[in-house]
C-alpha cells in the first residue's frame, strides 16, 4: 500500500511538473542558457585545463624525485676476483634538477601562458555565440508564431468565402471553376499552418534543450518589442578600426600566431645541450638484502647534447618557422575577414531598416487593396482568381513584414556583438 502511493506521488508531481507553463523573456533564455548549456560547461572546463597547463609548464622547472629498482640475471659471473655472483641487485633514489634546457622551460612556459589566454578570449566567444544562438532561435519561434496567426486569419477568411461560393455552387449560381480555386487555397493554407506548427515544436525543442527545460514542460515567450534603432551614431570606419584590433577573432589570431611562435622557440632549444644536477643514493649488491642495506649518495652534473641527427632537428625548426609565417598571414587575413563581415553586417542592417519601412507600406497598401477587391468579388465585379491573388498578396507582405522586423533586430545584436 504503501509503494503504491509513493507510485501515485511521483505519477501526479511528473504531471504537474510537465503540464506547468514556464513563461520567460528574451533575456531570462539567454541567463538560463549561460548558466546551463553542455557548450559553455565545456568551454569553462578547457579554460580550466588551461590554467593547469600553466602550472604544469611551471613544474617543469622544479626538481624531480624518482627511484628505480633493478634485478638482473645473467649466465656468467659478472664480477671477477673474490666476488662470485651472477645476481646483481640495485636501489636507486634520485633528486634531478634542470639547470640549463636551451630555453625550452622558459618557451614552454610562455607558449602555456598564451593557451590560457587564448582560452579565456574562446570562452567569451563561445559566451557570444551561444547568446546569438539563443537570440536567434528565440526570435523564430516568435516569428513562427505571428505566422501561424496570420495563416490562421487567412484560413478563417477563404474559408468563408468558400463556404459562401458552396452555396451558391449548390444554388447553380456559381460554376464549378468558381469554387475550386477556393478548395486549392484553403488546402494550401492548412498544409502551412502544419509546416509553421512542426517548425515551431522543432525549434521550441531545440531552446529547451539550450536552456536547460525538460521538453514536455510548457514554454511561453514573451514578445519582443518592435524598435526602430539610431543607425546614424554608428561610425562604421571607427568600429572597423576597432574591430581589427580588439575584436575577439582578432585576438585569438594573433595569440594563435604568439603560440605557434612560442612553438618555434622549443623546437630550437632542441639545438643547445640540456644539463641537469643529480643527487641520489643508491645501494647495490649481488642480494636483495645487501642492496637495501648499504646505500651511498652521489652527485653530480649531467650535460646531454644531440650532435648529429642527418639534419632531423633542423627539418623540424625550419618546419616551425614555416607555420609561424602561415600563422602570420593567418593572423592578416583574419583581420580583413573580420573588416570585410563588419561592413557586410553594416550593410545589411542599413538594408533592413529600409526594409522594414518598406514592408510596413507594403502592408497597409494590401489591406486597402483587399477591402477594395474583397468588396468587388462580394459584387461580382471580379474574378474568383483575382480575389485570391490579392488575399495572397496581403498575407506575403505581413509575413514578410513579420520576417523584417525581427530579422533587423537580430542583425543589430549581431553588429554590436562582432565588435567585442
Amino acid at each position: 500500500m504503501k509503494n503504491f502511493l509513493i507510485a501515485i506521488l511521483i505519477m501526479f508531481l511528473s504531471v504537474y511538473v510537465y503540464g506547468e507553463t514556464i513563461t520567460l523573456d528574451l533575456t531570462q533564455c539567454i541567463e538560463r542558457a549561460l548558466s546551463s548549456s553542455y557548450t559553455i560547461k565545456n568551454a569553462d572546463i578547457d579554460l580550466e585545463n588551461s590554467a593547469l597547463q600553466v602550472r604544469e609548464a611551471y613544474k617543469e622547472a622544479l626538481p624531480k624525485i624518482s627511484y628505480t629498482g633493478l634485478y638482473n640475471k645473467n649466465e656468467e659471473n659478472i664480477y671477477g676476483g673474490d666476488l662470485d655472483r651472477k645476481d646483481n641487485y640495485l636501489n636507486r633514489i634520485e633528486l634531478i634538477q634542470p639547470l640549463y634546457r636551451g630555453g625550452l622551460i622558459g618557451a614552454g612556459i610562455a607558449a602555456a601562458k598564451k593557451v590560457r589566454e587564448l582560452s579565456d578570449h574562446e570562452f567569451l566567444k563561445s559566451r557570444s555565440e551561444l547568446r546569438l544562438l539563443i537570440i536567434e532561435k528565440y526570435l523564430n519561434i516568435l516569428k513562427f508564431q505571428r505566422e501561424l496567426e496570420v495563416y490562421q486569419a487567412s484560413l478563417k477568411d477563404v474559408e468563408g468565402q468558400y463556404n459562401k461560393a458552396l452555396r451558391k455552387y449548390e444554388f447553380r449560381l456559381f460554376s464549378k471553376a468558381d469554387v475550386l480555386p477556393f478548395a486549392t487555397r484553403v488546402r494550401n493554407i492548412r498544409t502551412n499552418i502544419i509546416r509553421v506548427q512542426n517548425e515551431i515544436e522543432i525549434t521550441q525543442l531545440e531552446l529547451k534543450n539550450e536552456i536547460g527545460i525538460h521538453r514536455k514542460a510548457k514554454l511561453e515567450l514573451q514578445p519582443v518589442n518592435s524598435v526602430t534603432y539610431d543607425l546614424s551614431g554608428i561610425d562604421i570606419e571607427a568600429d572597423v578600426a576597432l574591430a581589427r584590433e580588439n575584436n575577439r577573432d582578432s585576438k585569438i589570431a594573433r595569440l594563435d600566431y604568439e603560440i605557434t611562435k612560442a612553438n618555434e622557440s622549443l623546437a630550437r632549444a632542441e639545438f643547445f645541450p640540456k644539463v641537469d644536477f643529480s643527487f641520489g643514493y643508491t645501494g647495490e649488491d649481488g642480494n636483495f638484502d645487501g642492496a637495501s642495506e648499504d646505500w651511498q649518495w652521489n652527485a653530480g652534473i649531467t650535460v646531454t647534447m644531440s650532435l648529429f641527427e642527418f639534419g632531423q632537428n633542423v627539418n623540424a625548426y625550419s618546419r616551425y618557422k614555416n607555420e609561424t609565417e602561415k600563422s602570420k598571414n593567418l593572423e592578416m587575413k583574419a583581420r580583413d575577414d573580420i573588416e570585410v563581415t563588419l561592413r557586410s553586417n553594416y550593410s545589411e542592417l542599413i538594408r533592413l531598416k529600409e526594409t522594414v519601412k518598406e514592408q510596413e507600406a507594403a502592408v497597409e497598401s494590401s489591406y486597402e487593396n483587399y477591402s477594395v477587391e474583397k468588396r468587388r468579388y462580394e459584387n461580382s465585379l471580379v474574378s474568383v482568381v483575382d480575389f485570391l491573388q490579392i488575399e495572397s498578396e496581403l498575407r506575403e507582405a505581413k509575413l514578410s513584414l513579420l520576417e523584417a522586423s525581427l530579422d533587423y533586430y537580430l542583425a543589430y545584436e549581431e553588429y554590436q556583438e562582432y565588435l567585442k
